[in-house]
């Protein structure tokens, strides 16, 4: 058993860094302490729980079964204690914690600017990152607070997590201006047959629970998504507008990811012919920050700034929508 008192408490700091890091060097630049202290600390560790917990490898020191096991169970106790400690009050204008956020590359290139403009400007000294939602174990990475927040295009099936609103999409289906085929409308016949652009299927948080490995359109349309005919797969959806554009391609898109082009005329947008093309983009987190006050300042002011929000814009007044041939009548959008 880990020694008691004080003495022992101030051991799992260290091996939180060491789980993070896996390297001594590292864990103890993190903690600001020198490396004979932080080893020394490892062996105390190792005594107490009779196991080796972090063993060398060519690539650093590697957690044993044991040690991952110990740190799903202290990691969120830690989080919780840390936040106890802290001022209560939390002042963004001198702060200098760090936000981690995953997201889709295609809502990183859409809402980080507008994320940056809300946060900066009062929280000058935040450290901010983006991670992508397909890294692994995302719902671990809430609990042990290496995330802060999941940003995510589906709903998450867990009750440890809370949520907020933050954006409505719709999906587009693009073209070239120039394209062959396509002259103003798009048929469900066109949709099916012509050759498509889509992105690699792959995991994501809030997909993985049920879908397993799939493209965001997919997963957000189900079984209404017609069959295409996929003639070219890439790994990144800020890729498709500009290949789309310079060939006889088609592909569907979150609406916004596409606007820059059709606004300077390169691609021709369509509705899509097939339901559930709506959408909405809700953050995630673990129920255990809710009372963090870091955090309710942080969904504060994405509430007071929703309107600087690009999911918000009513863009359809910046681009006029071209309807596909089929009508949509009785369509069943998911978030009117």
């Amino acid at each position: 058993m880990l020694e008691h008192g004080y003495q022992g408490l101030n051991l799992w700091p260290i091996f939180v860094a060491l789980r993070h890091g896996q390297q001594l060097s590292r864990a103890a630049e993190r903690l600001c302490m020198s490396q004979p202290a932080v080893s020394n600390a490892l062996k105390r560790l190792r005594i107490s729980f009779r196991d080796d917990l972090f063993v060398r490898t060519r690539l650093g020191r590697k957690p044993t079964q044991r040690a991952v096991e110990l740190h799903e169970a202290i990691a969120p106790v830690l989080e919780s204690l840390s936040h106890t400690f802290d001022d209560q009050t939390f002042s963004p204008e001198v702060s200098d914690r760090t936000l981690d956020i995953s997201m889709d590359i295609a809502a990183e290139y859409v809402f980080a600017p507008d994320v940056l403009g809300i946060l900066l400007p009062v929280a000058p000294n935040l450290r901010i990152r983006f991670h992508p939602d397909h890294i692994p174990d995302i719902a671990g990475r809430l609990k042990d607070g290496r995330l802060n927040y999941a940003l995510e295009y589906g709903p998450v099936l867990s009750d440890e997590f809370d949520s907020a609103h933050f954006a409505d999409e719709t999906l587009s289906v693009i073209c070239a201006k120039s394209h062959p085929s396509i002259k103003g409308s798009l048929s469900l016949e066109q949709y099916t047959s012509l050759p498509h652009v889509s992105l690699v299927p792959r995991p994501s948080f809030s997909a993985g629970q049920t879908a397993g490995e799939v493209t965001p359109v997919e997963y957000i349309v189900g079984g209404d998504l017609p069959t295409r005919n996929i003639g070219l797969r890439v790994a990144s959806s800020l890729a498709i507008p500009e290949i789309v554009a310079t060939t006889d391609l088609i592909a569907t898109l979150s609406t916004r990811l596409v606007l820059p082009l059709v606004e300077s005329g390169e691609l021709q947008r369509f509705d899509p012919p097939f339901n559930n093309i709506g959408f909405e983009f809700r953050l995630y987190w673990h129920k255990s920050r809710s009372k963090d006050p870091f955090h309710q300042w942080f969904i504060n002011e994405l509430a007071e700034h929703q309107n600087s929000i690009r999911g918000q814009r009513n863009y359809n007044n910046n681009c006029q929508l071209t309807h596909s041939d089929d009508a949509h009548q009785n369509r069943s959008r998911k978030h009117e």
